[in-house]
């Protein structure tokens, strides 16, 4: 993928280049994003799924990219289309070092995506235990119900699985 040619102090129309935007956060290139940045592109796009380019940078593990688009003004809470947060979807994957950059940010913790489910719900089923600590630090509610009245430690409860039950007491969740 190349950088877009633009005209010197050239305005892009906004989702003109859509395609090369997304592309650029998927594979963690900044050099195009800024570019594109500078051109007037509007950092807060998002695609049909309502992904934006911190939630896709984020989930393809690209940290440095994810730094870079929150000092450019990215919006670290920005949901897609299920409610899923880009918090949300690096702990899906494992990426918990991401995880711990975007716990530092100003967004609520204990942000529920479509089904009712917290970051701390995800750490939970994903098996990220390691990150319940940071989590509870940053003010996790380990009693939260989501949509279906089930709190994290009754739903693992409801899977059988012990290993997670056993965190979730162990930083406070009682029902």
């Amino acid at each position: 993928m190349s950088v877009p040619q633009l005209e010197t102090n050239g305005r892009v129309e906004a989702h003109q280049y859509d395609s090369e935007w997304f592309n650029a956060a998927r594979e963690g290139r900044w050099d195009i994003l800024d570019a594109l940045l500078k051109a007037g592109y509007p950092i807060e796009s998002a695609n049909s799924s309502g992904y934006t380019a911190l939630i896709l940078a984020a989930y393809d593990n690209h940290p440095d990219t994810v730094d870079k688009l929150m000092a450019a003004g990215a919006n670290a809470c920005a949901a897609d289309h299920n409610g899923n947060t880009a918090l949300m979807g690096v702990i899906y994957k494992g990426q918990l070092d991401i995880a711990r950059t975007l716990l530092q940010t100003h967004c609520d913790v204990n942000a529920t995506n479509n089904a009712g489910e917290t970051a701390l719900a995800f750490a939970a089923l994903f098996g990220r235990f390691s990150l319940f600590d940071d989590l509870i630090a940053h003010g996790a509610d380990p009693d939260h119900e989501d949509a279906r009245g089930n709190t994290a430690l009754a739903t693992v409860r409801a899977q059988g699985n012990t290993a997670a039950m056993e965190a979730l007491r162990k930083v406070g969740a009682t029902h």
